[in-house]
């Protein structure tokens, strides 16, 4: 993952945003196809992945972006330019009420299980679900029937693995992301910066759950 940095970029702020904004480019521009018209729905948007999305596509822009969380306490981790968020037990009724009942164009999901299925059922018509993950474990099968009877699509994402066959488009989509950042367009949130000898600690913190979203180690 490579590309040129303007001077005077913030280098941390880039490099924390780098991993999940190349996922959330690759997933929404390139596999999506986002238009202006599309509604957004963003699975797991209080995570580092689902926050990105959200981030991006408000500023494509897409129509709506819909953050979904998995209980209230994470609704205020969710980005602020989600146009709405939505709990995890709510998500079919809430779905439908802020679509009118056509449901979503463009549904993102790095979280699988029960609601992977859910999010499938609310795709509107010629709507595109993109699978980037599994954190919940359960891998949540989806009959072909089923895609075609809907005129929808079922997508993954894997980016190691663009990595490895498309180079040239992980390039892109880092471009894009450092561009975007550096010129104030996508506002990522800034990352806890801490020096290398503090490298272990800082593992010690991730392992815990202690950690601040985003952490980068300054070499010199």
């Amino acid at each position: 993952m490579a590309a040129p940095i303007p001077e005077g970029a913030d280098l941390a702020r880039i490099a924390a945003a780098l991993v999940n904004g190349v996922t959330a480019w690759l997933a929404l521009h390139d596999l999506a196809r986002l238009s202006a018209h599309d509604d957004v729905v963003v699975l797991g948007s209080s995570g580092g992945l689902g926050g990105a999305v959200c981030r991006l596509a408000a500023v494509h822009p897409a129509r709506r972006v819909i953050g979904v969380v998995g209980s209230a306490a994470k609704r205020p981790s969710a980005p602020a330019e989600c146009t709405a968020v939505v709990l995890a037990e709510d998500f079919e009724s809430s779905i439908d009420r802020l679509t009118g009942g056509r449901g979503a164009d463009i549904v993102i999901d790095p979280v699988g299980g029960r609601l992977r299925r859910q999010a499938f059922d609310r795709l509107a018509p010629f709507g595109r679900l993109l699978v980037l993950g599994n954190a919940s474990g359960e891998d949540t099968p989806l009959s072909g029937d089923s895609i075609w009877l809907g005129s929808s699509s079922v997508i993954g994402l894997s980016v190691g693995g663009v990595a490895h066959l498309v180079p040239g488009k992980v390039s892109e989509a880092t471009a894009a992301i450092v561009d975007l950042v550096h010129s104030g367009v996508l506002n990522e949130p800034a990352p806890a910066v801490l020096p290398l000898e503090r490298a272990a600690r800082a593992h010690t913190e991730l392992e815990n759950r202690t950690a601040p979203p985003k952490t980068v180690l300054k070499v010199r």
